[in-house]
């Protein structure tokens, strides 16, 4: 029988085909590993041009600045305390993801602050990572500056209210505990706020971590990006963007700022200084995916905060949840829960100036139930009155928010499909 594959085809002929078959093989699995290398090395390279690490808070002091579009590493430095790890920069102004970015001679987005109060003054310090500070909205719509504003405009005692914002991007709570340690307590608070983000407030920044291994040959770049299908590991690199670190990859003198148990410790510490110095203490919770809570007939969702909260609570926290009266909002209106972030088209899920005045009101509702502010008794019983005047701005927040339409005009439909 011939076994030479076609018919009149010699050995030799079939021979010579299968090698001409098999050099095509060899060639493009060769070509394909010549262009997975050269595009590892072109990841490489572009990584290497903005390495995204603690190293590099160091390595690039140069590029601070001041002025035009900013991203973080032209306003953040190396903090002299370990455990704060990071500051801003003193009197920088410019623009942040959008929005009016000033901060203070202290290197705090808010407004210049003497740290010895005038008489009359009652003093409420919000401490947080990127939600405080007012990530992607301008200073007049955080909900820190929307309290600080009701305050005053309803005060009827003749106090004077300051409400201070310490929030920096990327904090965690054992480093806002020892912020509130080191500078906070001497701008002589008499309230204190802290906005909890169950995402991050157990981890650090991606810049926190162990330089890349760029030189190494068991590890690909490309092949990270490959099997997240996404560009986001350069896309990182290149906008300094804040995105939370694995663990494993945090250098050694920063793993005690990690982790559920250091952030049990300093929750209880800054509960401590606060009751040592009877200050109200309030832990603000904020949520951007409410629609699991908004099925009906359906199973209690998982809230991965729960935890912290529960202990916040037994720590003695005034607990400041938020949740139903963002729902209630979102129903009036018939918005899908996206309706309430900054862009969440590129996946920026930050507070818009609807959801600042949600917190901001339910933050002002929690104060005054609580006893928490000097003329809490007046205004408990206008409380009616106020809590309308709190719908009219939340109402206007609303309207001056940039919502897609998709987003608006929310069905069980919509939702569906927005959601899976």
């Amino acid at each position: 029988m011939d076994n030479t594959g076609r018919p009149g085809e010699t050995p030799a002929e079939a021979n010579s085909g299968k090698r001409a078959w098999l050099f095509r093989i060899a060639a493009l699995a060769l070509g394909l590993v010549l262009s997975f290398l050269c595009l590892e090395l072109l990841v490489r390279i572009t990584l290497a041009a903005r390495p995204n690490d603690i190293e590099a808070l160091r390595r690039f002091e140069h590029v601070k600045r001041t002025g035009g579009e900013l991203k973080m590493i032209h306003f953040v430095r190396l903090s002299p305390n370990p455990r704060i790890v990071y500051e801003m920069l003193p009197n920088i102004e410019g623009t942040f993801h959008g929005a009016t970015l000033r901060t203070n001679s202290a290197g705090f987005a808010d407004k210049e602050r003497q740290p010895v109060k005038s008489k009359g003054t009652y003093r409420i310090a919000v401490i947080g990572d990127s939600i405080a500070f007012g990530w992607g909205v301008n200073p007049d719509d955080r909900y820190s500056n929307l309290l600080e504003d009701f305050l005053n405009e309803t005060s009827t005692s003749g106090v004077i209210f300051e409400v201070l914002n310490f929030g920096v991007p990327g904090y965690n709570t054992v480093m806002e505990t020892e912020l509130l340690k080191e500078k906070v307590l001497a701008y002589q608070p008499d309230a204190l706020i802290l906005g909890y983000c169950a995402d991050n407030d157990t981890s650090l920044p991606n810049f926190i971590s162990k330089p890349r291994p760029l030189y190494t040959v068991t590890h690909s770049y490309l092949w990270d990006i490959l099997k997240s299908r996404s560009f986001g590991p350069v896309r990182l690199a290149l906008e300094g963007a804040v995105e939370y670190s694995d663990p494993s990859i945090i250098p050694e003198e920063y793993r005690a700022l990690v982790g559920w148990d250091n952030a049990k410790r300093a929750l209880e510490e800054m509960a401590e200084i606060a009751r040592k110095r009877s200050m109200p203490i309030a832990f603000l919770r904020d949520y951007y995916f409410l629609e699991p809570y908004r099925e009906k007939g359906t199973s209690e969702p998982l809230d991965i905060g729960r935890e912290a909260t529960e202990f916040a609570a037994k720590c003695g926290f005034i607990v400041v949840n938020p949740l139903a009266e963002m729902i209630r909002w979102l129903d009036k209106y018939h918005m899908h829960s996206f309706a309430l972030s900054v862009d969440p088209e590129k996946g920026d899920a930050h507070p818009n100036p609807f959801r600042h005045a949600i917190l901001a009101k339910s933050l002002y509702l929690a104060l005054v139930e609580n006893k928490a502010l000097p003329d809490w008794s007046t205004r408990r019983m206008r409380l009616l009155d106020d809590t309308k005047r709190w719908d009219d701005k939340i109402a206007v927040a609303a309207s001056k928010s940039k919502i897609a339409e998709k987003y608006r005009n929310n069905t069980t439909e919509t939702t569906r499909t927005l959601t899976h």
